[in-house]
């Protein structure tokens, strides 16, 4: 991992329309906004509960910044505009 990589921990609840938006959503963002620089763990809380417990998470879909620093978003990650923000990225400047 290097010191640039983004990694999200998205905790989906199985098939479930608003878990399959959000990987969606957080997939193409990583490719627009941090190409080459992000690595994405997939927990699907149907099968790993505990896991989801461990990180306090209690909701799904929700997913978690783990580096550079830490951020938990709840959702389908829908307000792309709102996701930048929290996740402290420019909107304006994909691919920068």
């Amino acid at each position: 991992m290097s010191a640039d990589e983004y990694r999200f921990r998205l905790f989906i609840a199985g098939n479930e329309s608003n878990s399959r938006l959000a990987e969606q959503n957080l997939r193409a963002l990583c490719l627009a906004y941090l190409p080459d620089c992000h690595h994405i763990e997939i927990i699907d809380v149907l099968q790993d509960f505990e896991a989801a417990l461990q990180a306090m998470i209690l909701v799904a879909p929700a997913v978690m910044l783990i580096a550079p620093r830490p951020v938990t978003l709840f959702g389908a990650l829908t307000d792309t505009a709102s996701t930048l923000a929290a996740l402290g990225l420019k909107e304006a400047s994909p691919n920068d």
